[in-house]
């Protein structure tokens, strides 16, 4: 079996069963909540962390969380893999002054 086959095959696995996961309802957070829920109506904090009035919303006020500004911008890295490059043999041939052919070599 191909190496590069059997990475993405796994990853394919690992990413359904992330999905499935994610999207399955979770029954055992619902009690949670309730019980959350029903501490901050008895008036107990749960972290047991001092609140000023200044930390509460105003009466009446429902809880929205908006951004407006310049969203972050994502930008694909590329990966540039070092390509050795062996030295290359070339090799030029000419006639010198006496009229012989001779070839000269160099690595370059």
């Amino acid at each position: 079996m191909d190496r590069r086959i059997f990475i993405k095959s796994l990853l394919g696995v690992a990413g359904a069963v992330a999905t499935v996961t994610a999207l399955a309802p979770s029954a055992h957070a619902l009690p949670l909540l309730d019980e959350l829920q029903a501490m901050d109506a008895k008036g107990v904090n749960p972290l047991n962390v001092a609140t000023s009035e200044a930390d509460l919303p105003a009466e009446g006020a429902t809880e929205a969380q908006y951004y407006y500004g310049p969203r972050r911008r994502y930008y694909r890295r590329r990966y540039y893999r070092p390509v050795y490059r062996r030295p290359i043999r070339r090799c030029r041939s000419f006639v010198n002054r006496a009229g012989r052919l001779v070839r000269r070599c160099w690595v370059g």
